[in-house]
């Protein structure tokens, strides 16, 4: 299996336009008991694992705060986020898997797919900026 998604052109305060990876993912919610589409998710491979802001994680989740409390350091040191560690079932193309994802305690996060069990599960081709690849 071979999916592929254009990179997508945003606004940057340091560059003016960036492009970036960004792919659309589906997450099984425990409170629709259907498969929910995320689009925009960033590819990032400097991840650990995936995030969701907080309002899609309500729509995942019955409570957030049910999940494991954990504190999410990033670039910059010191500042933390607080998200709540879940595992979903997401899918991906027609590949469906189960993961952990960090539902952070904030709406000002983006969703973002990380490696530990998610994007490890795929060969990631990103190229020239144009678009990434995934296949299994």
């Amino acid at each position: 299996m071979e999916i592929e998604f254009p990179y997508r052109k945003e606004e940057s305060d340091v560059f003016k336009i960036v492009k970036r990876p960004r792919i659309k993912i589906k997450i099984f919610s425990e409170v629709t008991h259907e498969w929910e589409t995320i689009d925009e998710v960033l590819v990032d491979t400097g991840a650990d694992f995936c995030v969701l802001p907080r309002f899609i994680g309500e729509l995942s989740v019955k409570d957030i705060t049910q999940g494991k409390y954990i504190e999410i350091k990033g670039v910059v040191p010191g500042v933390r986020l607080i998200a709540y560690l879940h595992e979903l079932k997401i899918m991906i193309g027609k590949k469906e898997f189960t993961t952990f994802i960090a539902i952070a305690d904030s709406d000002d996060v983006p969703s973002i797919l990380g490696r530990v069990n998610a994007l490890n599960l795929f060969n990631a081709n990103f190229v020239k900026g144009i678009k990434v690849k995934l296949t299994d």
